[in-house]
Order: C-alpha cells, then structure tokens, then sequence
C-alpha cells in the first residue's frame, strides 16, 4: 500500500506539471491580445493550441507506453515539458507562442498517458474510480494553477518564470527516474485493441471525458477578457482560478468516491445540473464580484463529468480485453479533442454573437447530455 501512495503522489506530480502550463496563459491572455493585436478567435487558437498538441501526441502516447513502457515515456514527456517551457518563455512571437503551446501539449500527451497507466495497473479495483479521480484532481488543478504561473510571469518575467517550471519538470524528471514501473507487454496487437475501443458501447463514457475541456474552454478564453474589461489584472485573474483549484483539490476524489459506490450517472446528473444555470447566468454577471464565485463553482461542476466517464470507459475497455495504455491513449485523444476544438469554438460563437451565444450554445450541449444520461436505458449489469 505504501509503494501505490508514493506512486500516487508522483502520479499527481507528472500530471500536475504537464497541465499547470495549460492554464497559465489565462492571465497573459489580454496583455497579449493587446501586444499582438489578437481578435477573440486568435486567442481562441493560442489557447487551443495546447490541446491540438494532445490531440496529435495520444496515439503515439498509447503506443509508446504500451510498447516502451510507462517509465520511458513519462521521462520523455517531462523532457518535451522543460523544453517547450523554455521555448515559450522566450517566444517573440505569436507563431512561436502557438508553437511553444503545441509542443507542450504533446509532451503532456506522452507523460499523461504513461502516468495514468502506470497508476491505474498498481491500484486495487475497488478503488480505481478514486484513484482516477485523485489524479484528474491533479490535472485540473494543474489548469486552474496555471493562471497563478501566468500571473507570477506578468509580475516577474515570462522568460525567469518559464525557466523556473522548466527546472521543476527535469525535477520530477530526475524522481521518477528512480521509481520502479513494470516492463510493456508485447504479445497483444496495439492496433487491434484501438479498433476494439471505437465500438459505439463505449461513445458515451468517451463524450463525458469530451465535455468537461470543452465546457471549461468557454472559461479560459472568456473570462480573462471579460475581466480585463472589467479592470482586473493578471494577479486579480489569477487568484480568480487560484479558488476554484483549491475546491476542485477536494472535489475530483470525492467524485471518484462517488462514482465507485453508486455508478457513474448520478455524480454526472449532478454536474450537468449545476453547469447548465451556470452558463445561463455567466453572459449577465457584469462585476467582478458576480464572475468570481461562478468561476469558482463553473471550476467543479465544469468537470464532473470527466472522473465518472473516465472510469466507466477504463472499467469497459478492460472487460473487453484491452490494455490500460491503449485506454488512456483514447481517453487522451478525446479530452484533447474538446481542449482543442473547444477554445476556438467558444471564441468564433463569442465573436459572432457576444460571450452569450458561447454560453448558451454549451447550456443546450448539456441539456441535451443531461436527457441522454437521465433517460438512456443502462447496459446489462451497470451501475446506475
């Protein structure tokens, strides 16, 4: 028990470091809309590009930490982290910037993947929901820390902030290095077990990993802009997603507890109902003062629905024979698939028709999933 808690701890750590520079650019955002001159689709791509990094790297991810090994594959995404960490801390550009945020996005891919697979294969099943969840609480922690990084560079420096997480991911480069992790396993086909994960069963557990970065999205871009108009800094944005990190720490294992003892649909249920008043009053709240609490409560409601769906389509692809890599391979693809596409979306919808139309366009998105999940008939012997 001791060996799977020092390996939980440098599970959250990897997944921690690789997602907190998703979020850093939050506070950056309208300080370089301004230098660079960027429209709202613009930023919608910069931040999107971290996404578009995942969405390329997954595949390779599963591939390689099901062939090579979960150890050689998140040392070689915490490497791509520290260089693409120095690369946008010195990025002149927006070119360079978008770049710098796709490389990121793909070394994150590689360490993610391994990490997960590693820690999933060591724990008890009566406890993987937990464990799932502990660790998706890292990575949203690391996306809501990430706009503190953000604020520290607006006050310090890009470049001297960057190198420092740099340093700190060839520092927990270094740590796992020294962990011991289990061998591949060659004997099964990589590519027989992706197509076995494309079956239809297993759609709805993947649209709930989909939805929370594609909900959460419609936060990162908006919100920053909405409080820079309001006046608030980098600091003041910062410390915005700096409470919303501190519940979602407490809320994703609770989730992943949850979810083990009754089923995925209620905690989704539950989160569905939040998000959907959420988004309908976010376009109205003109204060600062209004924004923050709903940030807040978006932060945890937002992404319910990931740790359920996680371990819904974890607990089926096993049942039918696959591997854990090949698991979080797809599951990667498909969160990466709402980061990327999400950001851009939430900008041309806010472009078009005002940050209303964002929000109300992802309000009927989860309307929708809320009728699917409440009234689709369960499969045979699943938890309801």
């Amino acid at each position: 028990m001791m060996r799977v808690r020092r390996l939980l701890f440098l599970t959250c750590a990897i997944v921690l470091v690789d997602t907190i520079f998703y979020g850093a650019l939050v506070p950056l955002v309208p300080s370089l809309s301004a230098d660079l001159g960027l429209s709202k689709p613009e930023v919608g791509v910069l931040t999107g590009a971290f996404g578009a990094g995942v969405l390329v790297g997954s595949v390779p991810s599963g591939y390689l930490t099901f062939r090579i090994g979960v150890k050689p594959t998140a040392l070689a995404g915490l490497v791509i982290f520290s260089l693409t960490s120095l690369a946008f801390g010195f990025a002149g550009s927006q070119a360079a910037l978008v770049a710098a945020r796709f490389g990121e996005g793909f070394g994150s891919a590689l360490s993610w993947v391994a990490a997960f697979t590693w820690l999933v294969n060591r724990a008890p099943e009566s406890r993987r929901g937990e464990m799932i969840g502990t660790l998706l609480s890292a990575a949203v922690v690391g996306a809501l820390l990430g706009p503190v990084l953000g604020s520290l560079a607006a006050t310090f420096g890009i470049p001297l902030t960057f190198t420092a997480m740099a340093v700190l991911g060839l520092v927990i480069c270094a740590w796992a290095a020294t962990e011991q992790a289990p061998g591949p396993d060659k004997r099964r086909s990589f590519l027989r077990m992706m197509r076995a994960v494309t079956q239809p069963r297993f759609a709805r557990g993947l649209w709930l990993i989909a939805l929370s970065p594609l909900l959460f999205a419609s936060l990162l871009v908006l919100i920053p802009l909405e409080l820079g108009r309001l006046g608030w800094g980098a600091t003041a944005v910062g410390a915005v997603f700096l409470a919303g990190a501190a519940l979602e720490a407490v809320a994703q294992p609770m989730i992943g507890r949850w979810t083990d003892r009754a089923g995925w649909r209620v905690p989704v249920r539950a989160g569905l109902l939040g998000a959907v008043p959420t988004l309908l009053v976010l376009p109205w709240a003109d204060s600062p003062w209004l924004l923050f609490p709903l940030v807040v409560f978006a932060a945890v409601v937002f992404n319910a629905s990931v740790t359920p769906g996680t371990a819904l389509f974890s607990r089926g692809a096993q049942d039918a024979g696959v591997d854990q890599a090949v698991v979080f391979g797809a599951t990667n693809l498909t969160w990466a698939s709402g980061s990327a596409f999400g950001p851009p979306l939430a900008g041309l919808l806010a472009d078009l028709g005002g940050d209303a139309l964002s929000y109300l366009f992802l309000a009927a998105v989860c309307l929708v999933t809320l009728v699917t999940v409440t009234f689709r008939r369960p499969a045979a012997g699943e938890k309801v």
